[in-house]
Formats: C-alpha cells, structure tokens, sequence
C-alpha cells in the first residue's frame, strides 16, 4: 500500500496521481466513506508491530460531507493520519483553516 493516498475531485486526484500518489474521485457521500473505509480496511490488514505510516488527504469539499464519519475515523488509532486541504474544485476560502484564520485575524477571506 503506497503509504499516501488523496480522495477528492477528479482534478485533485489526477493532479496528485501525475506525482505518484494515488487516489480515489468520489463524487457523492457514499462514495466518499466507501473511499475513507478502503483506506482504512488497507491499513488495518498491513497491521503488525512495524508498519509504514499512512497519510490519507481528504479535500475540504469532500471531508465537509462526511465530517461524523471522518471525526468517527480519527479516533481509530490503527487508522491512518487524515489531513485535509483544499482541492483544485473547492472554493480557496472555503475550507476550514481559511474559517480560522479569517476569524482570528477578524477579516473574511
């Protein structure tokens, strides 16, 4: 299992893929926790005492819609590190760091 791994819009994925990582385009909700599930179910079984870690990036468009099943997964400790990140399809301002920054430095961005 390649120890990174994007799922996201089919630009974001592509974009990823051209540099080696690879990815899985979800398009709707149950195709974004089926994705999250496959990554997951990956790691568990590539288990044992010495394993590599697991980066899964999530776009902020696709983590929005599945934020409980995310949260649910984050506190599994064999499952992978999720970050998320902006995608070449969400609004630049629309992610949930961008929220932050604009509210601590009191501005709308």
């Amino acid at each position: 299992m390649n120890p990174v791994q994007v799922i996201g819009d089919a630009d974001t994925v592509l974009a990823f893929a051209l540099g080696g990582v690879p990815g899985h385009v979800v398009s709707s909700t149950d195709d974004a926790r089926a994705a999250v599930d496959a990554v997951v179910n990956a790691v568990r079984r590539a288990g044992g005492p010495v394993r590599e870690p697991t980066l899964l990036l999530v776009t902020s468009a696709i983590a929005e819609r599945i934020r409980a099943h995310l949260d649910a997964v984050m506190l599994d400790a064999n499952a992978p590190l999720i970050l998320e990140f902006t995608g070449f399809s969400d609004p630049p301002s629309d992610s949930r760091v961008a929220r932050l920054v604009g509210r601590v430095l009191g501005v709308r961005l």
